[in-house]
């Protein structure tokens, strides 16, 4: 499969809501959490964030796959805050690669942070995987906390 990571473009952003929506759907039924799950956003927010961070649009053979949301926090320390892929190009090894290629991007970034469900071990395994260490967690609602991670490049 040919991978590839732009910057994400605005004409881009109804098929990335869609594929966001889509990607979080799942969370959304199960945490309920209206107002912060990306499959409720509005595409304002989107258009937003495009403008307002780092945004990349994932293309797989030449089609939207994704995207990735990084925050600049500082020089030295960037966010990952959202990355999602479509469901049908889920589970066939493409995210390890799409952050590896993200954290090459970026090689003066010392610390990458971002967050995850803490009942989603998929999710904790694969960050984990890529060396990324639990620095605490933050309750969002009855059903839901996020596990913080942070990872430390050398």
């Amino acid at each position: 499969m040919g991978l590839k990571i732009e910057k994400t473009k605005i004409n881009e952003v109804h098929e990335l809501l869609a594929i966001q929506k889509k990607a979080f759907r799942p969370d959304l039924k199960k945490y309920k959490d209206y107002k912060t799950n990306p499959a409720s956003e509005e595409v304002d927010f989107l258009i937003y964030r495009i403008n307002h961070s780092m945004h990349y649009t994932i293309f797989i053979d030449g089609n939207i796959a994704g995207g990735i949301c990084i925050i600049k926090r500082s020089d030295t320390h960037f966010r990952l805050f959202r990355i999602f892929i479509s469901p049908e190009y889920q589970n066939k090894g493409l995210g390890s690669n799409i952050i590896s290629k993200m954290e090459s991007t970026f090689p003066k970034v010392k610390t990458w942070s971002l967050n995850t469900p803490k009942d989603n071990r998929r999710n904790r395994h694969f960050y984990e995987k890529l060396g990324y260490k639990k620095t605490g967690e933050t309750k969002i609602n009855d059903r839901l906390t996020l596990i913080e991670y942070e990872k430390n490049v050398t």
